[in-house]
């Protein structure tokens, strides 16, 4: 049995024993001690997260003493954090017919209104809140609301679109020169060699929900995502570098409550070079958070490609990865830390191109004064093949590469942002064809919707 509801269970028993009659629990002190033993509970429960343990409580306090604020209130958030929003507008109701000034009261009742679908109650809480601060005009009330009532609709979409200008020092991730030493064999192999290009990028966003039911757990998820770059450097056509785009579509399901998210997808995407070359995969992957306490997430993904290579056919495979991280929040400012690592796995229709592998990687994210984020990253991944990189090796494939970089945005408003990105990468291989750096910056405007 859960310990927090064990815990509940013994201070109820006793409150009950102690129960009749109901004003007996407020005016004697040894009952009126386990009443309040009991409200602490319930505090404690929501404090971890266990709205509804909470709910039912708060549900039992409440009949032996109807007329504690504190237990209404209470029971008001608990009700509303666990779906039970008739329940919370009735305890909201109540607590305002004896503090008819409580713009705090007034505002967390609009919030359960706008979640009911019930925009005209909502109003008239709004309304009531409004000409208690003086200060709040119908405008900024009305505005307010519709953000309410499009974050708490049964369908969710959301999205961004992003442009702007880059500068990569290795568009073609090559090596610093065309002479390699593969193997006992030294070699000149004509455009192998690092190109630099400036550029410009667009991307898209779009991320759909659709809740199956009201107060249901359970929702249609979907995305849609597309980028596109072009290099403006010389050189690049004989390549086929000079154009890329990238583009994903997927759909599933997720399952939420207040303490886990889980959700499951299927995925389609492709990488494409001036549509002369390509890589496509399609698979499932999956995603599982649970909150183990209000500052500290565990996050569980998974992904399993089947991926086709238009012109070499013999990386075609299965490729997989499965990870596990935790998410910190920290500070006033809620921080975040996500850090943590995955296993990686490739098999390819030819021995030699699959392999092993694994990867660690920390993100902090500090939300800043004044609209800004910074968000600095590092990464190292070890990826080791089951054979040689080339014909003319025998020396098995063996890479490890270091990434680390970060993202600044400044947010100019509720849906206009400046975005800089810088990265560095560094891939150390046992093959001189794959031994290469890289650093790549960016700098645009995006507009969330």
């Amino acid at each position: 049995m859960n310990t927090h509801l064990s815990s509940s269970a013994i201070a109820l028993s006793f409150l009950l024993a102690f129960s009749v009659p109901v004003r007996a629990a407020e005016d004697d002190p040894a009952r009126r001690a386990v009443f309040e033993q009991s409200r602490a509970e319930a505090a404690s429960l929501m404090e971890k997260g266990d709205a509804e343990g909470a709910y039912e409580l708060y549900m039992r306090l409440l009949r032996l003493v109807p007329g504690d604020d504190a237990t209404n209130l209470g029971l008001a958030r608990a009700a509303s954090r666990s779906n039970h929003l008739n329940q919370a507008v009735i305890a909201y109701e109540t607590l305002l017919e004896k503090y008819p000034r409580d713009t705090r009261l007034f505002g967390e009742l609009t919030d359960v209104y706008m979640r009911l679908g019930d925009r005209a109650g909502a109003e008239r809480s709004a309304a009531m809140m409004r000409s208690l601060d003086g200060k709040t005009t119908q405008e900024e009330t009305d505005s307010a609301l519709d953000a309410l009532e499009k974050r708490y609709s049964e369908l969710q979409v959301h999205g961004k679109l992003r442009g702007g200008v880059l500068f990569d020092s290795n568009v073609n991730l090559g090596p610093r020169s065309n002479t390699l030493d593969l193997g006992n064999w030294r070699v000149r192999l004509n455009g192998a060699k690092e190109k630099e290009s400036p550029g410009v990028y667009l991307g898209a966003d779009l991320d759909l929900g659709q809740r199956v039911a009201r107060d249901s757990p359970w929702w249609f998820v979907g995305d849609v995502q597309t980028f596109w770059r072009a290099n403006t450097a010389g050189g690049l056509d004989k390549l086929h570098n000079r154009r890329s785009q990238w583009a994903r579509a997927a759909a599933g399901m997720r399952h939420m409550t207040s303490k886990t998210l889980a959700e499951a997808r299927f995925k389609a995407e492709v990488f494409d070079y001036e549509f002369y070359q390509h890589v496509s995969a399609r698979g499932p992957e999956g995603t599982f958070i649970y909150a183990a306490a209000p500052t500290f997430h565990l996050v569980s993904k998974a992904s399993i490609d089947h991926r086709i290579y238009s012109r070499d056919g013999q990386r075609n495979g299965i490729y997989s990865w499965v990870g596990q991280y935790g998410r910190f929040f920290f500070g006033s400012s809620n921080h975040e830390l996500l850090i943590g690592g995955r296993y990686l796995k490739g098999s390819a229709d030819r021995h030699d191109y699959s392999h092993d592998g694994w990867e660690a990687y920390a993100r902090f994210v500090f939300k800043l004064p004044r609209g800004f984020e910074f968000a600095p990253f590092a990464g190292y991944t070890r990826e080791d093949y089951k054979g040689p990189a080339t014909v003319l090796e025998t020396l098995r494939r063996s890479d490890k590469r270091l990434r680390t970089g970060f993202g600044l945005t400044y947010r100019v408003d509720r849906a206009w942002s400046w975005e800089l990105n810088y990265q560095y990468s560094k891939n150390r291989s046992t093959s001189d064809l794959y031994d290469y750096g890289q650093y790549y910056v960016s700098t645009g405007m995006a507009f969330s919707f």
